[in-house]
C-alpha cells in the first residue's frame, strides 16, 4: 500500500469536515443577525407531558405484587388471630375482676398489645398503597427502602403484641393461682380451727 492511498481518504475527510464546519457557523450568525434585525415574537408552549415508565418489567411486577399480597395476607392472619387472643383474654379478665381477683397487671399488658395491634393494621392498611408506589417507581430501589421497612415494622409490631399477650396470660394464671392457694389456705385453716 503506497503513502498517497492513505492520506488522500484523509485529506478529503477533513476538507468535508471543515467544509460543514464552515456551514454551520454561516447559519448561526446568519440566524443572530436576522433575530437582531427582525424582532419576532415568540411564544413558549409548555412542554408536552412526560410519562415515565416503571423500571420493572411486567413480570417483575407481577412476580412482586404476589409476593407483596402474601406477605400482607399472613400479617393481617397474625393480626386477625391476635385480636381474637386479645379480645377472649380481655373477656375472662373482666370475669377474673368481677369476681374480685386483681387483674390491673393483666390488662395493662392486654392494652399494650391492643395498641400494638391497632398500628399494625393501621400500617397493614396502608401499605396496599405503598406497594402500588413501589412497583410503578421509576426508582424501585429507593421506593423498596420505605416498602421494607413498613413490612419490618409491622411484623415487629405483631411479635411485640404477641409478646405482650403472653405476659398478659402469665400474669392472669399467677393472680388466679395465687387467689386460689389463698382461698384453700383460708379455708384449711378456717375447718382447722
Amino acid at each position: 500500500m503506497n503513502r498517497t492511498s492513505f492520506i488522500l481518504p484523509v485529506i478529503i475527510f477533513t476538507a468535508l469536515f471543515n467544509h460543514s464546519q464552515a456551514i454551520a457557523q454561516e447559519a448561526t450568525t446568519s440566524l443572530a443577525t436576522t433575530t437582531e434585525n427582525t424582532k419576532i415574537e415568540t411564544t413558549t408552549l409548555p412542554p408536552p407531558p412526560f410519562n415515565i415508565e416503571p423500571t420493572l418489567s411486567k413480570t417483575a411486577q407481577t412476580r412482586l405484587l404476589n409476593l407483596t399480597a402474601n406477605m400482607s395476607d399472613r400479617m393481617d392472619g397474625a393480626v386477625a388471630r391476635l385480636q381474637n387472643v386479645n379480645d377472649r383474654l380481655n373477656s375472662r379478665l373482666n370475669k377474673m375482676a368481677e369476681a374480685g381477683q386483681d387483674v390491673s397487671a393483666a390488662r395493662n399488658e392486654l392494652s399494650l398489645a391492643q395498641n400494638k395491634l391497632d398500628e399494625a393494621k393501621r400500617n397493614l392498611a396502608t401499605i396496599d398503597n405503598e406497594v402500588s408506589a413501589f412497583i410503578g417507581s421509576v426508582t424501585p430501589s429507593e421506593s423498596w427502602v420505605n416498602l421494607k421497612n413498613t413490612y419490618l415494622q409491622t411484623a415487629e409490631m405483631i411479635i411485640s403484641a404477641h409478646q405482650n399477650v403472653l405476659m398478659a396470660i402469665k400474669l392472669a394464671q399467677n393472680n388466679q393461682s395465687d387467689t386460689l392457694q389463698n382461698g384453700d389456705t383460708a379455708t384449711s385453716s378456717s375447718s382447722n380451727i
